[in-house]
């Protein structure tokens, strides 16, 4: 008996097919597991960005209700500094050096003005006091543009390669 010619090709082929059927379905898997570990990561660049960033908001948040930088107020801001080196670009750790440098200045103000050695009451102190209006008036701008600053760094986008 004779097998048709048909029949002998399907069955010659079916090992090859099973083959290209597995493959392809583990390459879909592979594919796959790429995407949720390139989310993962950025999930977690997310997190530590958006990390850095609250810490800077919170010092903000100080300098608006004292005024001041206070010590807690400069600690949130060195560390929005120290999380920030290798999580964002350059442009962003300029930007919380300027940030450093002024909150310097309004804390040394204020040492002139309220400290030990305060200066007495007259145009000295007066001049003094005007000056620190510039970096407290710089700071408040920086908190109303530190949103748009850092929004390119806090974009998620999920892939969408898998459900569930």
């Amino acid at each position: 008996m004779t097998v048709p010619l048909w029949l002998d090709v399907i069955v010659k082929l079916n090992p090859a097919f099973i083959t290209l059927i597995v493959g392809s379905f583990g390459s879909w898997i592979a594919f796959s597991q790429y995407q949720t570990n390139k989310d993962k990561l950025r999930l977690d660049l997310f997190e530590k960005r958006l990390e850095a960033y609250e810490k800077l908001q919170e010092y903000f948040r100080y300098l608006v209700r004292e005024a001041n930088v206070i010590d807690e107020a400069f600690i949130l801001l060195v560390e929005a500094r120290y999380k920030s080196i290798f999580l964002f670009d350059q442009d962003i750790a300029d930007h919380l050096e300027d940030v450093l440098d002024k909150s310097k200045k309004i804390r040394m103000i204020h040492i002139d003005l309220n400290g030990e050695d305060r200066l007495p009451i007259g145009q000295k102190r007066s001049q003094l006091a005007q000056r620190l209006g510039e970096p407290l008036n710089w700071n408040y701008e920086q908190m109303k543009e530190s949103p748009k600053r850092y929004s390119k760094y806090l974009k998620f986008k999920y892939s969408g390669a898998h459900l569930g």
